[in-house]
């Protein structure tokens, strides 16, 4: 495992600059990652470890809450569901420019409805037939240790969503134990096993990032008040490539995120001044 203090000396040795949230579009860090594709998770495991003064928190949180709640509503005009992965991304961009540190994790969630509801868990599998796929994002961000404004706008069966909040800001949460059948499709279990793949090694054959990860970004479960119980397994680390500039990946009523930030998101969510 790496430690805090290995990270901060081999982005010295590589003379990369961690003065900014968007640290890892440096040349130096682009250069790292080519050679090795995992090296992103030194970002994320950066923002993890690094120290936050208390006047840090209390100014990021006001920020973030406001940025998440103010895109979540224009997510919810746009209409598209599932747009985790592309959501988390935007969020993530709009927030750095505020001074706002972000790790993107994608990952599992598994939802467990309560009893009175007569609905079924749902999961969102990494692995699914066979291969791995972004089943779900969010953002670490503290104080946040998990900001999910797409959970409210997924394709629930029954009447699964009204259970469901529309987003999810958690400071805490409680450490749980991401099992097999959260992170595993049965469909790509079944795959492993005509493999002759032992059940002790489904996670390093299928998830192979996803013990190193969770050392920095341990499984949460969260319950919230409609009564519904989140767990969420945290399984790859992840950044847009783009800059908020450059993304093409929604359309907000003919607005590209960027313009859609510059006219919303810029003057009305502040910046951190510590």
């Amino acid at each position: 495992m790496r430690t805090y203090k290995e990270i901060m000396e081999d982005f010295a040795l590589r003379e990369i600059p961690v003065d900014a949230p968007n640290f890892y579009d440096h040349p130096n860090f682009i250069a790292a990652e080519r050679s090795n594709p995992e090296y992103l998770n030194n970002c994320a495991f950066y923002v993890a470890s690094r120290p936050y003064s208390e006047e840090y928190l209390k100014q990021a949180e006001v920020i973030i809450t406001k940025a998440s709640k103010l895109l979540y509503e224009h997510l919810k005009k746009n209409g598209r569901q599932g747009a985790c992965v592309d959501i988390t991304g935007i969020l993530a961009r709009m927030l750095e420019k505020h001074g706002v540190w972000c790790a993107s994790i994608k990952g599992s969630c598994t939802i467990e409805f309560p009893p009175s509801s007569n609905e079924e868990t749902t999961y969102f599998w990494s692995v699914d037939h066979g291969e791995s796929t972004a089943a779900h994002s969010w953002l670490f961000a503290p104080p946040f240790n998990i900001v999910d404004i797409t959970i409210g706008e997924q394709a629930y069966s029954g009447k699964k969503k009204k259970y469901v909040p529309k987003i999810i800001l958690e400071k805490g949460g409680t450490d749980s134990t991401a099992e097999i059948e959260d992170i595993i499709s049965p469909s790509a279990i079944a795959q492993l096993q005509m493999q002759g793949v032992p059940r002790n090694k489904f996670f390093e054959y299928a998830a192979r990032q996803m013990e190193e990860v969770q050392r920095f970004f341990p499984a949460k479960t969260v319950e919230c008040d409609k009564g519904a119980r989140f767990k969420f397994c945290p399984v790859a680390i992840h950044a847009s490539e783009e800059p908020l500039e450059g993304m093409r990946n929604m359309d907000f009523k003919g607005k590209t995120p960027h313009k859609l930030y510059k006219k919303y998101f810029e003057k009305s969510i502040g910046s951190i001044n510590a």
